[in-house]
C-alpha cells in the first residue's frame, strides 16, 4: 500500500515536472484533454489499450522496416544532404546578412552621388533637344549675319545682331553658348563695320550709296555716343572725309601727272582731251564732300579745313599747271565745271570762285596771247619769205636749181617766178580798193571792214587775230584788258616791222602797192583790231593816241617812210 502510493506520488509528482520542463504540443494537449474526459473505468483500461496500440505499432513498424528498408536509407541519404544543403544555406544566409546586404545597403546609399552626373546630363541633352529648333535659330545667327553682310543688306544684319543682344540681356547670367554667339556676332559686326569704311575708300560709288553707308555706320556700335569720348558725328565726318579723300588723291594724281607732262612738254591740250579730264576726274570728285543739309558748327569747320587742304594740295596746283595749256576755246566749259564746284563748296563756307577767277583769267590772258603771238608771227614769217623772194638769185643757186631740175623733172622759170613775191601779186592785188580809216570808226567795232578782204595776208592776219578775239568774247575777264592790250600791240609791232621792212625792200619796183598795203595794214587794220578788242569785247573806247611800246615805234618808222617816200616820188 505504502509502495502503491509511494508510486503514485512518485508519479504523480513527475507528472508536473515532465508537463513543466517541455511545452506540450497541440497534439499532447488534446490528448490530455481527451483523458481527463474519460470515465474511470475506461481511464483504467487506457494504459492496457496504449500497450495493445504500442505493440501493434511496433509490430508495424518492424514489418514496415523490413519491407520498406530500402525508402528507410533513401530518406536517410535525403535527410542527410537536406541537412548539408540546410547547412551550406544557411551559410549562405548568413554570408548575405554579414556583407551582401551591408554593401547593398552602402551601395544603394551613394546611388543618387554617382548618378547625380549623368543624370543632369541627361536633363541637358533632354533640354537641348526639346530646345532644339530655338537653339538652331539662334547659332544660325552669326552664319545669316555674315551672309546679310557679303551680300550688302546691313539693315538685316543689324536687325540680326539686336535680337541676339537683346536674348542675352534678358538673363541674368547668359549661358556660355549665348556668350559664344555673341562673341561671333560681334566678330561679324566687326567685318560689316569693314565693309562700310572700304565703301567709304571705293572710287566707283556714287553719293547715295554713300550716304546709306554712313546711315549705317551711325547705327553702328562702333559710333555709338556712349562707346565714343568724342562726338560720334564728328568721327563719321572724319571716316567720310579720310575715305573721298583717298579717292580724290587716286583719281586726280594720274591728272596732275598728265598735266605736269603736257606742261613740261609745251604742248597744247586739246579740247576734248582736256574736258574729258575734267567731266571725268575734277567735279564728281570734287563735290562729293559737299553735304546735303547744313552741317553742324564742329562738323562745318571740319569740312571747310578738309575742303581747303584739298582745294591747296590737289585742285589749285592742277588749274594752275593746266589752265594755261588749254585751248582758250575749251576754256568757257572746263570754267562752268569749276563754277560748279565752287557752288557746291560755297554751301560748305568754301567759295573758292575767286581763287579760280585769278587763274582763269591769267589762263585767258595767256591762250589769248599766245594766239595773237602766234598770228602775228606767222604773218611776219610771210612776209620776211617774201622779203626774200626779192633778192635776185645768186649762180650758185641757180646752178643748184638747174641741177635739180635735171633730176626732178622741176620747172626752173616757174619756181623762180613763184619765188618773187611781187607786193603787187601777194600783198596788194592792182583790183584791191584803197585804204579807207574812216570806214573803220563808222563800221560796227566786231565786223571787219571788206577791204581787208582784198588784201589776202592781211585778211589771214586780222582772220587770226579775229578767232583770239571771238574765242575771248565767250570768257572776257576784265582785269587782263591793258595786259591783252600790250599783248596785241607787241603782236602788231611785230607783224607791222616785218611788213614795214617788206615793202621797203620792194619800194625799188612797186612802192604804190606797197605804200597801199602799208595803208591797209598801219591805218586800218591796227585801227580796227585795237578797236575790235577795246570796244567790240569790253565795251570801252580807244583813242590812237593810246599807241605806246613798240607799236608806237613801229608806227612811227612807218610814218617816216611814208612821208619819206612821198617826197621822193616827184623825183622818180
Amino acid at each position: 500500500m505504502d509502495v502503491g502510493a509511494n508510486d503514485r506520488s512518485a508519479d504523480t509528482t513527475n507528472l508536473p515536472d515532465l508537463l513543466s520542463t517541455e511545452p506540450l504540443s497541440n497534439a499532447q494537449q488534446a490528448y490530455l484533454t481527451h483523458l481527463t474526459s474519460l470515465p474511470l473505468d475506461n481511464l483504467v483500461t487506457e494504459p492496457s489499450s496504449l500497450q495493445t496500440q504500442a505493440h501493434h505499432l511496433t509490430s508495424s513498424l518492424t514489418s514496415l522496416t523490413h519491407t520498406s528498408y530500402p525508402t528507410f536509407l533513401a530518406l536517410h541519404q535525403t535527410t542527410k544532404s537536406l541537412s548539408s544543403s540546410l547547412d551550406i544555406f544557411a551559410d549562405a544566409l548568413d554570408g548575405l546578412l554579414d556583407s551582401s546586404l551591408p554593401a547593398l545597403e552602402e551601395a544603394a546609399a551613394g546611388w543618387h552621388t554617382r548618378t547625380d552626373t549623368v543624370v543632369r546630363e541627361r536633363n541637358k541633352a533632354r533640354a537641348v533637344l526639346e530646345q532644339h529648333d530655338k537653339l538652331r535659330d539662334l547659332l544660325d545667327i552669326p552664319l545669316l549675319i555674315d551672309t546679310c553682310v557679303r551680300n550688302g543688306f546691313f539693315a538685316e544684319a543689324l536687325q540680326l545682331a539686336a535680337h541676339a543682344e537683346a536674348a542675352a540681356a534678358a538673363l541674368p547670367h547668359p549661358p556660355p553658348i549665348l556668350r559664344s554667339v555673341l562673341a561671333e556676332v560681334h566678330a561679324s559686326i566687326v567685318q560689316m563695320l569693314r565693309a562700310l569704311l572700304g565703301t567709304l575708300h571705293e572710287p566707283a560709288r556714287k553719293l547715295p550709296a554713300l550716304y546709306k553707308a554712313v546711315a549705317f555706320l551711325r547705327r553702328m556700335p562702333a559710333f555709338a555716343p556712349e562707346a565714343l569720348d568724342v562726338d560720334p558725328e564728328e568721327q563719321l565726318a572724319l571716316a567720310f572725309l579720310g575715305g573721298r579723300h583717298t579717292c580724290v588723291r587716286a583719281a586726280l594724281e594720274p591728272v596732275a601727272r598728265d598735266v605736269r607732262r603736257l606742261a613740261s612738254s609745251q604742248a597744247p591740250l586739246g579740247e576734248r582731251e582736256r574736258e574729258d579730264l575734267t567731266r571725268g576726274h575734277l567735279p564728281p570728285h570734287i563735290r562729293r564732300p559737299t553735304p546735303a543739309s547744313d552741317p553742324p558748327p564742329v562738323l562745318h569747320a571740319l569740312l571747310s579745313a578738309y575742303a581747303s587742304n584739298a582745294l591747296t594740295a590737289h585742285l589749285l596746283p592742277v588749274l594752275r599747271a593746266a589752265l594755261p595749256q588749254v585751248p582758250l576755246s575749251a576754256l568757257p566749259p572746263v570754267l562752268t565745271q569749276l563754277t560748279y564746284c565752287a557752288t557746291a563748296f560755297a554751301r560748305s563756307g568754301l567759295d573758292f570762285r575767286t581763287a579760280v577767277a585769278g587763274l582763269a583769267a591769267e589762263a585767258v590772258r595767256g591762250a589769248v596771247a599766245g594766239d595773237f603771238a602766234r598770228a602775228a608771227r606767222t604773218f611776219a614769217g610771210e612776209c620776211t619769205r617774201a622779203r626774200a623772194s626779192l633778192a635776185p638769185p645768186s649762180r650758185s643757186s641757180l646752178d643748184g636749181r638747174r641741177s635739180l631740175d635735171a633730176r626732178g623733172s622741176l620747172d626752173v622759170r616757174g619756181s623762180l617766178d613763184l619765188q618773187r613775191q611781187q607786193p603787187s601779186t601777194w600783198l596788194a592785188p592792182p583790183n584791191a580798193p584803197n585804204p579807207r580809216p574812216e570806214d573803220v570808226l563808222a563800221g560796227p567795232s566786231h565786223v571787219p571792214p571788206a577791204a581787208l578782204a582784198a588784201y589776202p595776208p592781211l585778211a589771214t592776219l586780222a582772220n587770226g587775230l579775229l578767232t583770239a578775239l571771238n574765242g575771248l568774247r565767250l570768257l572776257a575777264p576784265v582785269e587782263v584788258l591793258p595786259a591783252l592790250r600790250v599783248a596785241l600791240d607787241a603782236a602788231l609791232a611785230e607783224a607791222g616791222g616785218a611788213l614795214l621792212g617788206y615793202v621797203s625792200a620792194a619800194a625799188v619796183k612797186e612802192k604804190d602797192a606797197g605804200m597801199r598795203g602799208g595803208e591797209m595794214f598801219f591805218d586800218v587794220l591796227v585801227s580796227f583790231v585795237r578797236r575790235a578788242l577795246v570796244e567790240g569785247v569790253y565795251g570801252e573806247k580807244v583813242g590812237e593816241d593810246e599807241k605806246e611800246g613798240e607799236l608806237a615805234g613801229v608806227v612811227r618808222d612807218w610814218e617816216a617812210w611814208r612821208a619819206a617816200s612821198v617826197v621822193s616820188s616827184p623825183v622818180e
